[in-house]
């Protein structure tokens, strides 16, 4: 370790020169090739996974992206008044144009009474794309944001929901990196008393180490299916790891300056130390990164790789960039003060003192006392895991200036909040006796407690499978709306298909 960092140190700009030219070499051919990003989400050996398995084969106008389109009725005015019903017949008619999009089942088509609230100033069209959301572009998702929102004026309003209208309202990567930047920085001149080049090493050297892996990720696209959210998450873990082995290998070059090292024997010095620190560190969590492959969820394994190698990347830039940056700065990566303080009294000492010298002893000297104060704390913050209730997060956690927030709030108002989660029971159906076991399910599950609404089943076009659609009285998140699809599979499913060939799934969000 200690001879890498001498040569770095020596061949600085060497070093800079390769870092620089592999970024330029990635950046380029990433930028040539573009991306190709999947976030589609496989959950094997489940059963809603069974359902969209089942969908797609047999049903594959059922199984692509589906998107709300939510009208509201304003000032006193109602879905069916003349201005309000023209205004949403010619946006569906634009949605309908979007390329991509399969079918729109509007609210005033002959099967839309059940998409009008009972008040009559809020109903849906469904949007139904002809491919998974994954594959639905921003653009294209922006488009029919754009089509469906033509519709608005004084007595109506148009709003979306769906995950591909979700995904293309994000909040942008840029912001999350750039609060994280500051916080780091400012995080750093604090550690490093104020000396701002020290400070900036870190970063520059983490975020040249990400360009590359954002890069290299946008290429890995084309092989391997990789959500589009692998960026960003690579980015923030990166930017953190990079700063901690930053601060780890600085902060002991600055100490052996302040003793009086000469910089290569102190470049040197630091990466001997710490630099087994960073490797020791970067390799761990690397490893933890790629254990996800261990889960069996695909969706998962784009994003441990991402990470990773943002991880890697970035250990390498601290192991050989870092020093070849010091070499070019040297007692620069210390204050003004600090160099004034070592030119006017010398070396300083390198034994170590202070607080945390005296708490190592205070440690020492009292290990089985420091053992139950850590263990109690590490208890006391471990409870809240005995009630967490894990999920995904749905619209109604969207900034309320979100369009997919102002659907949700409007179909929770005018329909319930189960109509922001509807539930999918796909049948596959051999008989007619599997049809009409498949009807009474539907009944018996009109008249289920937690169930707001069921639609009547629509045939695939290979009459091998029957979709009906379940409306939950609760919303997406609620403990009843699980509790209900539990009580399908458990009960009233088994109960139905008893004594014939009859196969359903739950699918759904």
């Amino acid at each position: 370790m200690a001879r890498l960092a001498r040569w770095c140190f020596e061949h600085r700009w060497r070093v800079l020169a390769v870092w620089l030219i592999a970024l330029a070499a990635v950046a380029g051919a990433s930028a040539a090739a573009g991306t190709s990003f999947n976030t589609n989400l496989s959950l094997p050996d489940t059963d809603s996974q069974a359902a969209a398995t089942l969908l797609a084969d047999s049903f594959p106008a059922a199984s692509g992206e589906s998107d709300q389109v939510v009208i509201q009725a304003e000032h006193g005015s109602a879905i069916q008044s003349p201005a309000v019903r023209s205004a949403v017949i010619s946006a569906l008619a634009k949605v309908a144009a979007v390329p991509g999009v399969e079918s729109v089942a509007s609210p005033y088509g002959p099967r839309g009474a059940a998409q009008i609230s009972r008040s009559g100033t809020v109903a849906f069209a469904r949007v139904t794309w002809d491919k998974q959301s994954g594959q639905v572009t921003s653009a294209g998702a922006k488009n029919l944001i754009s089509a469906a929102q033509s519709a608005d004026g004084p007595d109506v309003r148009v709003s979306l929901n769906g995950t591909a209208i979700s995904n293309s309202e994000r909040v942008g990567l840029g912001r999350s990196v750039g609060v994280g930047i500051a916080a780091a920085l400012i995080v750093l001149l604090i550690v490093f008393g104020g000396a701002l080049l020290a400070a900036l090493l870190p970063l520059m050297t983490a975020l040249l180490a990400l360009g590359i892996g954002v890069s290299t990720v946008g290429l890995l696209s084309h092989a391997f299916d990789i959500s589009n959210v692998s960026t960003q998450l690579s980015i923030l873990i990166g930017l953190g790891v990079g700063v901690d082995y930053g601060l780890f290998i600085i902060g002991r070059y600055r100490n052996a300056m302040k003793s009086g090292a000469p910089y290569k024997d102190a470049a040197a010095l630091a990466v001997r130390t710490s630099g087994r620190t960073v490797l020791l560190a970067g390799g761990t969590v690397c490893i933890a990164l790629l254990g996800q492959f261990a889960l069996g969820v695909s969706f998962l394994y784009g994003l441990s790789i991402a990470a990773a190698l943002a991880v890697a990347l970035t250990m390498a830039t601290s192991l050989t960039l870092l020093p070849a940056m010091l070499g070019f700065l040297g007692p620069r990566v210390l204050s003004r003060r600090e160099r004034r303080a070592l030119a006017a009294s010398g070396p300083a000492s390198s034994q170590p003192a202070g607080f945390w010298l005296r708490w190592g002893r205070f440690v020492e000297t009292r290990p089985l006392a420091v053992v139950l104060g850590a263990l109690t704390v590490v208890i006391a913050l471990a409870l809240p895991i005995f009630s967490l209730s894990l999920g995904t997060s749905d619209a109604s956690t969207d900034p309320a200036s979100f369009t997919t927030h102002q659907a949700y709030e409007a179909l929770a108002r005018g329909f319930g909040p189960g109509f922001n989660g509807p539930l999918e029971l796909a049948a596959q159906v051999r008989t007619p006796g599997d049809v009409t076991a498949f009807g009474h399910l539907l009944a018996t599950a009109a008249h289920t407690p937690g169930v707001a609404s069921v639609t009547p089943a629509v045939t695939s076009p290979n009459g091998k499978v029957e979709l009906a659609t379940i409306y939950p009285a609760t919303g997406p998140q609620a403990s009843q709306t699980v509790d209900l699809v539990n009580n399908f599979r458990s009960d009233l499913i088994p109960q139905a298909a008893h004594g014939t060939g009859l196969v359903v799934h739950v699918g759904g969000v």
